[in-house]
């Protein structure tokens, strides 16, 4: 039978397993279409902005686009670093497992401040919230 500690371990690995594979989802359909409207419509011209680059056009007047950009990239970099994680003791680094654990997490973590510095950066809501910070 299991302890209660080998319990909550089963029930963070089956959280963590499920935001792996949200960030998988993000990854596979929202990424790509970042991608498109940075890398090749605004580009080419086929994407109708002033003269602006078009994700700032948008951050600066939609709080719904910031938060697809959060999500987008937040959920690309969590399965990322969780898929590294997961593959390495598979090569052979099955001790260094909770090096990899703290590291990786350390990454997903820093990433995110500074994605979320990045964006009160440029979102017009950011203001709002100059005043706590």
């Amino acid at each position: 039978m299991k302890t209660k500690r080998e319990m909550k371990a089963d029930k963070l690995h089956a959280l963590l397993w499920g935001i792996f594979s949200v960030g998988g989802f993000i990854a596979a359909f929202l990424l790509p279409v970042l991608i498109y409207i940075n890398n090749i419509a605004y580009p080419l011209g086929l994407w109708p902005v002033g003269t602006h680059e078009p994700t700032l056009n948008y951050f600066r007047t939609s709080l719904l686009a910031t938060l697809f950009v959060f999500v987008t990239v937040g959920g690309a970099l969590f399965h990322g670093i969780f898929r590294f994680k997961t593959t390495l003791p598979e090569l052979g680094l099955k001790k260094a497992g909770p090096l990899i654990s703290t590291v990786g997490y350390l990454v997903i973590a820093i990433g995110l401040a500074a994605l979320v510095y990045y964006l009160l950066q440029i979102n017009p809501l950011s203001h709002l919230f100059s005043r706590f910070i």
